[in-house]
């Protein structure tokens, strides 16, 4: 049978279905863990072996299992915002109206410029 886009859909909606995890994989996670747990009592004694003839490869290897351990964090930037809230509470609802929409016309500015081919 010739894989064409009728046979190729068949196929993938075969291999895959979207939002159902792969048991395979849970498999393996759950299959890693327990190797993992039951080592654990020879993980300190491993660490002092290998601390002897290297600290610092001793220090890397805890830090690679830190990040199976630690969540890592995303990079956000934080923008330098300064709002003066009396001033704003001091003027008219449209002057409220107009700050608002200023604001909000700069951030949409600002976003679009990121994206300088339309993307």
């Amino acid at each position: 049978m010739k894989f064409n886009k009728d046979t190729a859909a068949k196929a993938g909606a075969k291999s895959s279905r979207k939002g159902i995890p792969n048991k395979s994989s849970n498999e393996i996670r759950t299959a890693f863990k327990m190797l993992v747990s039951q080592q654990l009592p020879n993980l300190n004694k491993w660490l002092q072996k290998v601390a002897e003839e290297d600290p610092a490869k001793a220090l890397e290897i805890i830090i690679k299992f830190g990040d199976f351990i630690i969540p890592k964090l995303s990079r956000t930037e934080v923008e330098d915002v300064t709002f003066n809230i009396d001033a704003f509470l001091n003027m008219t609802k449209t002057q409220r109206l107009q700050h608002i929409a200023e604001v909000e016309k700069a951030r949409i500015q600002k976003t679009l410029k990121q994206y300088p081919n339309g993307r």
